[in-house]
């Protein structure tokens, strides 16, 4: 599979050079439609997630109820798009355990570790451990060949490394089992987005509709979360247990808080992948930082989240190193543009002599 990834990068080192380039109008109404409905809907279910499962026991059964639920949406808009138009596109079952199957596992351990996480720390403390998949992704690629190595990647890793342990020293947000727990989502993150990009954004363009990509990793995310949700929670099962929420027999408030949490995660996991489409990861960054100042300023309001003085410089210090590793990977690629350009010209005035 190494070299299938690597053959398929250099494929698309012919079109490096657009994320360097201005979008085109259409792509910039599809940009701004991405981010207006991911980012709302990202942070929204976040803080949803949190007060829900602050009193529900049972995350990883939100979460694989998520998944059944963005399977059934999925397939049911496929059936009616295939009705009223062409067939869609289908994926042979080796090109799906090719490159489906780490995307499945990876966004199913991404989500059902973040959720369960989100049960012993802060939404502010979650925020800032989960921001740090930016130092997995750089890491996913270089190894995959995605990126050079630069002095720029050591100091950006080490600003956003640094300031995450300032973040979390002497913090009373500061809970271990769930900086592990968001720490493994965040290296699952790095993963699960490098291949994608891969795969959305490459010559073969496997899956490059949102809702096909949905519908066609939501089967492996659920086989990938079955075990963990078994081994941690399959032992307390029962339909007393299940349908009990704030000391109560509540089994409509159970089903209703997650179908809406299952259809929030749908629609922004729709737009997520409308916005690797059609954006680069620079721009995916850049507005990742405005959600995360977003997110940290409402938990801050909303639920009270205390921050030291120490804790608010490490906030800083790991900005810092995103904007640095954004900044940097623009100038990069701005660059390679225009050496390209001089090429573009002398093959115009080839064919025009």
């Amino acid at each position: 599979m190494y070299d299938d990834v690597i053959l398929v990068m250099r494929n698309r080192s012919g079109n490096e050079g657009k994320e360097g380039e201005i979008p085109d109008n259409a792509s910039m109404w599809n940009i701004l439609a991405g981010v207006c409905i991911y980012y709302p809907l990202s942070i929204g279910l976040t803080f949803f997630q949190k007060w829900f499962i602050k009193s529900y026991e049972f995350p990883l059964l939100v979460v694989t109820c998520h998944y059944a639920i963005k399977y059934f949406f999925a397939m049911i808009i496929r059936f009616v798009m295939e009705y009223r138009a062409d067939r869609r596109t289908r994926i042979s079952f080796k090109d799906q355990l090719q490159w489906l199957v780490p995307i499945g596992i990876c966004a199913s351990l991404d989500i059902g570790l973040s959720n369960w996480g989100l049960k012993y720390v802060t939404v502010s403390f979650f925020t800032m451990a989960k921001s740090s998949s930016i130092l997995f992704m750089v890491t996913f690629a270089l190894l995959l060949h995605l990126e050079r190595w630069r002095p720029v990647l050591i100091i950006s890793a080490g600003l956003i490394t640094f300031g995450l342990f300032l973040f979390t020293w002497r913090s009373a947000q500061f809970e271990l089992r769930g900086l592990l727990l968001i720490e493994l989502a965040a290296a699952c993150t790095g993963l699960r987005w490098t291949v994608s990009q891969i795969i959305m954004q490459g010559e073969e363009k496997l899956l490059k509709h949102p809702l096909d990509m949905v519908a066609y990793v939501q089967p492996w995310m659920f086989l990938a979360i079955l075990p963990l949700f078994f081994m941690y929670e399959g032992s307390q099962l029962s339909f007393d247990k299940v349908t009990h929420y704030r000391n109560e027999h509540a089994p409509f408030y159970v089903l209703f808080f997650i179908s809406f949490g299952g259809l929030l995660a749908f629609a922004m996991e729709m737009a997520e992948y409308l916005l690797l489409v059609y954006t680069s990861g620079i721009t995916l960054n850049i507005f990742g930082i405005i959600k995360e100042v977003v997110t940290l300023s409402l938990a801050h309001f909303i639920n009270g989240d205390y921050f030291s003085l120490v804790n608010t410089v490490g906030l800083l210090l790991c900005f810092s190193g995103m904007l640095l590793h954004a900044f940097s990977k623009r100038t990069l690629l701005k660059a390679r543009t225009k050496s390209r350009m001089p090429d573009r010209r002398r093959l115009l005035t080839d064919v025009d002599a």
